[in-house]
């Protein structure tokens, strides 16, 4: 089996006790559940859709039986976590503040120092079977000094928290040779100063670049990304328990990073699973699962947007309608009067659509495809296309959409794109920017003309005088200069290759609004500009790439 994330670390017992109003604390703890940094970072990854397994050394009692049986119900393969009826399980004591909600923490150490480093060459395949390897310096360090050179030797991506920082100091010697092998670095501003001896953080950081992680707690994070220093504001929220918000965001880190995303998006995203992670009580019961944590991105990020409630309602129907796709085994298919295709399927996703939308909002217009395609734009209008490129649904390529766009006071206010079958969901609002899957789609680099690839999106029948002149710039010496030429007849897959830079450039003749209104705005928020070719409105180039740009205008 290959894994995601593998945790290597310690459990323990939370035994939590919260301040009263008088300053003291009870007798008895408030809770007492499964806590420890190892097995906090392995749940939160867990939760946060990641393949987990830990590592770990567990006494063999009622303690070591309920922390293992807590792993299992959060999915961490705990089929390398040793019992041993010779070592006592760790537990902590943590007292919560009233006012600031901060903790205290005072530990008992068992089984965390019973760690040794021949367990690196017991589980080395375990390591090399995973994608990313965490860990907490709470282990002896000579354990950890042979995983951290065990990663450096296979590549492996190891993610360490140095909540014992002393141990890395680099007036130690030995110590900045084994930071240089460490992949990703994670810490607070106090474990930062106990390492490196500075209160300097900008300064530190910039010595490690796309490495050093240094979290500042209100005030959000900081790291240096080879270029800029990238800092990180703390996402506002109402906190009731601080316990675990660090290994919330180390666990969803490494989630994210296994699953492909660049280190930007991933840290911003476990830092609202950290946000979220404060308004509950207790480290793993209030890490989120994944789903939730989708949810509450969007809320937070589109709070503040003018339509968030419109915004909203689209998120959540435009997802809800694939669920009359996916359980819907047969359909009629018939052939409308433009000889394009339209399905039941189409219709039924339509009629759902609006009729979600009309009992929100009973007085709004609509245009769409199907049933209301003579619709005149007009203030608060929402425009619908239920299945963007019928005839690719019915081939069952996975090459369609859903799609939908909010018009008010003469603009597009927001857009949304969901393509079921690639499992994206893109969606733009004005002054927030666009997004894919909940991650804000960020600027690309101009590729070569030769790299370049461009598209033909829509019908490919009309305007084909225009077309052709577009591929005789194009085609030079009986060859591309470009890399590649697409054509594919929906709207809302050319118009998210192109925000999602699978390809360069982009001409669009279509202009129903319900092809084109959606998948233009998201590429409006992309800051993505557009060009009339041969002077006709209807016929137009959506590219960043001005060497694009230069040859297929140039006379």
């Amino acid at each position: 089996m290959k894994y995601d994330v593998c945790v290597i670390g310690g459990c323990s017992l939370d035994q939590t006790f919260f301040q009263k109003v008088d300053g003291s604390y009870p007798d008895v703890a408030d809770t007492i559940s499964p806590g420890g940094k190892g097995a906090n970072q392995a749940v939160a990854a867990a939760k946060a859709g990641a393949k987990t397994v830990m590592l770990s050394r567990l006494g063999k009692d009622d303690i070591g039986k309920k922390i293992l049986d807590n792993l299992n119900f959060y999915h961490v393969d705990t089929s390398y976590v040793e019992i041993d009826d010779k070592i006592t399980n760790d537990y902590s004591n943590i007292y919560i503040q009233l006012q600031d909600k901060d903790n205290d923490i005072v530990r008992f150490s068992g089984a965390i120092n019973s760690f040794t480093p021949d367990m690196i060459d017991r589980y080395q395949d375990i390591l090399l079977r995973s994608k990313i390897i965490a860990c907490q310096l709470k282990v002896p360090k000579e354990v950890t000094k042979a995983l951290i050179e065990f990663c450096d030797s296979h590549k492996k991506i190891l993610v360490l928290t140095p909540c014992r920082p002393e141990k890395l100091n680099i007036l130690e010697e030995g110590n900045l040779e084994l930071i240089d092998k460490i992949s990703i670095i994670t810490c607070n501003q106090k474990e930062c100063s106990t390492i490196f001896g500075t209160e300097d953080v900008l300064e530190v950081v910039k010595k490690y670049p796309n490495k050093l992680i240094v979290t500042l707690g209100s005030e959000g994070l900081v790291y240096y990304n080879g270029t800029r220093v990238v800092h990180m504001p703390a996402i506002s929220t109402d906190v009731v328990d601080t316990t675990g918000a660090g290994d919330t965001l180390n666990g969803n880190l490494c989630a994210f990073l296994s699953k492909g995303m660049d280190l930007e998006h991933a840290l911003r995203k476990a830092m609202y699973a950290s946000a979220m992670k404060l308004t509950k009580s207790t480290a793993q019961a209030g890490m989120p699962y994944l789903e939730d944590l989708e949810n509450y991105i969007q809320t937070k990020r589109n709070r503040k947007f003018a339509y968030h409630e419109e915004l909203d309602l689209a998120l959540q129907i435009m997802k809800d309608a694939y669920d009359i796709v996916r359980y819907t085994t047969q359909f009629q298919i018939h052939t409308k009067a433009d000889h394009t295709l339209v399905t039941s399927v189409d219709l039924a996703i339509e009629e759902y659509l609006t009729s979600k939308i009309k009992e929100k909002f009973p007085n709004d217009n609509f245009v769409t495809e199907e049933f209301h395609p003579t619709g005149k734009l007009c203030d608060r209008s929402w425009v619908i296309d239920p299945i963007d490129g019928t005839a690719h649904f019915v081939k069952k390529d996975g090459l369609w959409g859903i799609q939908l766009a909010f018009y008010d006071k003469e603009d597009t206010r927001f857009s949304v794109i969901y393509l079921p079958e690639k499992k994206e969901l893109y969606y733009a609002a004005e002054n927030i920017g666009a997004f894919l899957n909940n991650n804000k789609i960020l600027l690309g680099d101009e590729v070569p003309l030769e790299q370049a690839v461009l598209e033909f999106g829509g019908s490919i029948y009309k305007e084909m005088d225009t077309k052709k002149m577009v591929l005789n710039k194009i085609i030079q010496k009986n060859h591309l200069i470009l890399s590649n030429v697409l054509q594919i007849n929906a709207c809302c897959i050319s118009y998210t290759n192109l925000a999602s830079r699978r390809t360069d450039a982009l001409v669009v003749s279509t202009v129903k609004p319900w092809d084109i209104m959606p998948g233009e705005f998201i590429c409006r928020m992309c800051h993505i500009p557009h060009h009339y070719l041969d002077g006709k409105e209807t016929v137009r180039l959506f590219t960043r790439n001005q060497k694009i740009v230069d040859a297929i205008l140039s006379k």
